[in-house]
């Protein structure tokens, strides 16, 4: 096995290293067409800062809304560090990413605070929450594509491109089976008891999120080294 081959070795065991993690972050942040789509039908006030809003409008486009707005200014931002040699590394910003992911879950947990008795909880904190995550996803999807290629011999580049694409197939599916283990079953159950069960479905994964991304910190020095010169 020559040097060359080695290095190319070292690089592919980085890129699915990523899409290990890439499986885990889909699999907690794909919440919104599934738990998060029934949590704002039963549970949030029909009220963003005073003006009359449906909660799944925010729930289905908010996300969408912050990452037009803020993406520029997020790569703007990385610019500026990558000037001053302060810009993180790629494993850096996945651990990142999963580190906001866990904040935002915390942010969907804590709506409990804000119940009343009816089990119906705030719209502004919902949309906060959304904003948290929005970022979380800012850090993680943009680099993905790019990692694979840097990361890929030529000859495999097709091949890892389609496993990062499965990885994000294979997190949604994922997703909704961690969305399906926070329903209440039967439907007469109170809007309270749906309340609590999402709530606490949040709150474990962003105890998982943040697990997963003080891993992935630990393990960047190793990563690192098995990607070589490539950022």
């Amino acid at each position: 096995m020559t040097h060359h081959t080695w290095e190319e070795n070292k690089k592919l065991i980085a890129a699915l290293i990523f899409i290990v993690f890439s499986i885990l972050f889909w699999a907690f942040f794909e919440q919104s067409g599934g738990s998060l789509s029934l949590f704002a039908l039963n549970n949030i006030k029909h009220d963003l800062a005073g003006i009359p809003m449906d909660p799944n409008i925010v729930n289905n486009s908010s996300n969408s809304l912050f990452v037009i707005i803020f993406a520029p200014l997020l790569g703007l931002l990385w610019v500026w560090l990558s000037k001053r040699k302060m810009e993180p590394n790629s494993v850096l910003k996945f651990g990142l990413g999963f580190l906001l992911l866990g904040l935002g879950f915390y942010v969907f947990y804590s709506t409990v605070g804000f119940a009343t008795p009816e089990g119906m909880t705030s719209l502004e904190i919902f949309t906060i929450a959304y904003f948290v995550v929005t970022f979380a996803e800012l850090c993680v999807s943009p680099i993905g594509l790019s990692l694979m290629t840097k990361l890929s011999p030529n000859r495999m580049q097709g091949l890892m491109m389609g496993m990062w694409f499965l990885a994000s197939g294979y997190g949604q599916y994922v997703a909704g089976l961690l969305g399906h283990g926070m329903s209440v079953p039967g439907t007469d159950a109170s809007a309270m008891e749906k309340l609590i069960a999402f709530t606490d479905g949040y709150k474990t994964l962003a105890i998982y999120a943040l697990i997963a991304g003080a891993a992935l910190l630990i393990l960047a020095p190793f990563v690192r080294r098995l990607m070589g010169t490539t950022k």
